[in-house]
């Protein structure tokens, strides 16, 4: 007859006594006294079978050790995981540099290849050889000269420009003609006096820099222009001495 006391298993045979201690070994007593180990289900101890119950306490620091064991191993999933987003947030970001860097790449052949085209089709329309950055220098002296002008007038200041490009006693380039000057004293005077940094281009006078781009002309050739009523005498003298006069439009005559 089994009886369960304290935790531990007395198991009554015909030859003695078995105890389950807690310590988690089972002392045989009569007729000879031997320690065996507990296992789980059930044991022989001298020929008889015995029940042995789960000691309390070993369940229970089982199962710790199992909980432990089992956040041990949730802590390590969650260690990787961590890592593996960590990597993927690494590659995406790394990927999205690479993306942008190509993009700008893209943009930059891509406005290359319209200012190459810009520039045949200017060539082929009035001669000159022009960029993006040209056109905006001519843009802005358009207007620091002719901003009140209408379109024709602003069309002739552009042409001015240009045709000075052209001929071999001017600079070869549209920013070179703008900005020539001797000593502090530049050709066109809203360079000097910083009107060509102040004013704020129109949409009227982009239209007629690219209509002059495109092959409007109707200057005859001219070199200079000059507006009398603000020029100085020295000035006005030296126009009417030293060149020839073409015409008058708007509020400027046109030289050569």
């Amino acid at each position: 007859m089994n009886k369960v006391v304290k935790g531990a298993v007395t198991a009554a045979t015909a030859t003695g006594i078995a105890l389950c201690s807690p310590t988690n070994y089972v002392i045989a007593q009569a007729p000879t006294q031997t320690i065996l180990p507990v296992s789980a289900g059930l044991e022989k101890v001298s020929g008889a079978k015995v029940e042995l119950l789960s000691n309390p306490i070993l369940r229970s620091n089982q199962k710790a050790e199992e909980s432990v064991t089992a956040f041990a191993v949730q802590d390590l999933a969650q260690q990787k995981i961590e890592a593996l987003a960590e990597n993927r947030s690494e590659r995406v970001k790394e990927e999205k540099i690479q993306e942008e860097k190509l993009r700008k790449k893209r943009l930059q052949e891509k406005k290359k290849r319209q200012e190459a085209k810009r520039r045949r089709e200017i060539k082929a329309c009035c001669g000159v050889s022009a960029g993006m950055e040209d056109c905006r220098i001519l843009e802005r002296i358009v207007e620091a000269e002719a901003g009140g002008e209408n379109f024709t007038g602003k069309v002739l200041v552009a042409n001015v420009v240009l045709n000075r490009v052209k001929n071999k006693e001017f600079p070869s380039t549209i920013r070179g003609v703008v900005f020539a000057h001797r000593g502090s004293r530049y050709q066109f005077s809203p360079i000097s006096d910083g009107r060509y940094y102040t004013v704020k281009v129109s949409k009227h006078t982009k239209r007629a820099v690219r209509a002059a781009l495109n092959g409007k002309n109707p200057s005859k050739g001219a070199l200079y222009f000059m507006e009398r009523a603000s020029a100085s005498r020295s000035n006005v003298s030296w126009f009417d001495r030293a060149l020839t006069r073409l015409f008058r439009y708007g509020c400027h005559e046109f030289f050569k």
